[in-house]
């Protein structure tokens, strides 16, 4: 039996370091599938539950099941309203919690078909055998451990509990279907898989500006007002407007525009941090929203070094055109608002202020009010 289960897992090798490579990149996209099913299982496993205590209550044959059906009932409830609250905010523990509503199916099922009934061949544990690992996305060789154990565990509990006959039955069974579950939970693994890293693709394509590799208007007032959000949040608004870019486009023609306007975005992803929010929300205009940052953790010298990066370009490119510069204006969260629109808004004072001023520079807005 052992070597069986050993097979298993070695046959999942190759895909499982596959997995292993891009399950921490698409983390947050497996977590969400493995919540709703998470919540799926313990609906059913309720729904299923209770209709067997009541039978187990009534018919004294299942008097012996009532509490492994109350077990799954009450971790049904438990772990399902964990689903709707608190695993939302902490999708860490959702394998956890996964493996342990799986593991309590498992459990019961290998006590009903060896312990409650040794003189039947164990169905049930075959049927959850196969079945549960389609509802589980998770690295491969995991599942296969994870329904290996309890398999072993089955095996050995039909030897204390069966006849020689029914057991060797039941072993062979065993072996078939955990080599089937092996086959069918690869399958379903790799088409989420692969299902997840597509709509991953598409939202990425949706959520970004196609000339510049910029994240888009709408991802960025998603994210921040996403941010903004949470308690005590606090953040900096930062709206750019490229200076003369209007002279570009009518000197040097819309190519050469689209080329400034690349390598604007190029200089922002290098001055600033990556997990800051960098986008291009319009024509010349350019947005930054710095995450936990109050007014004393204005990063200027940063904004320096990009107005300076604005003016090296100038005398970097090898074309004749009008010199651009960068105006910007700063609002800060939660001082001069609370939420995107209102940032925004003044943000976009304090850049009229720059521009006002001279252009080339930046301004808060609280020097406004």
């Amino acid at each position: 039996m052992y070597q069986y289960i050993l097979s298993g897992v070695n046959i999942m090798i190759p895909y499982s370091n596959y997995f292993v490579e891009n399950y921490h990149t698409y983390y947050e996209d497996i977590a969400d599938r493995n919540l709703k099913s998470l919540r799926l299982i313990t609906t059913l496993g309720f729904l299923m539950g209770i209709p067997l205590i009541l039978i187990s209550l009534f018919l004294e044959s299942f008097l012996n099941a009532t509490i492994p059906y109350i077990i799954i009932s009450a971790a049904s409830v438990f772990l399902n309203i964990l689903a709707k609250t608190y695993l939302k905010a902490h999708k860490r523990l959702i394998p956890a919690a996964l493996y342990t509503m799986a593991a309590i199916i498992l459990g019961v099922s290998v006590y009903l078909g060896t312990i409650m009934q040794p003189e039947l061949n164990a169905v049930t544990f075959i049927v959850f055998l196969v079945g549960l690992p389609l509802f589980i996305v998770d690295i491969p060789s995991r599942i296969c451990m994870f329904m290996g154990i309890f398999c072993v565990i089955f095996c050995i509990f039909s030897k204390i509990y069966k006849t020689p006959y029914t057991a060797s039955y039941d072993i062979i069974n065993t072996v078939v279907f955990y080599l089937l579950s092996i086959f069918t939970s690869h399958q379903f693994n790799y088409l989420n898989f692969q299902q997840i890293m597509s709509n991953n693709i598409l939202e990425i394509q949706r959520d970004t500006d196609k000339l510049t590799g910029l994240w888009n208007r709408g991802f960025c007032e998603r994210k921040i007002t996403s941010h903004l959000s949470r308690p005590n949040a606090q953040g900096a608004l930062l709206v750019i407007d490229i200076d003369n870019f209007k002279l570009v486009n009518d000197s040097g023609g819309h190519d050469c525009g689209d080329q400034v306007l690349k390598e604007v975005g190029a200089v922002l992803q290098e001055t600033f941090r990556s997990s800051d929010i960098i986008g291009r929300i319009g024509g010349d205009e350019f947005l930054i929203f710095l995450p936990d940052c109050s007014s004393d953790d204005v990063p200027r010298g940063r904004i320096v070094q990009f107005l300076e990066a604005i003016n090296a370009i100038n005398t970097a490119a090898d074309r004749e055109l009008p010199q651009i510069g960068a105006s910007i204006g700063i609002a800060l969260s939660p001082a001069d608002g609370t939420t995107f629109r209102e940032l925004f808004k003044h943000a976009d004072e304090a850049l009229y202020l720059s521009k006002q001023n001279g252009k080339n520079q930046y301004a808060f807005y609280h020097i406004l009010t």
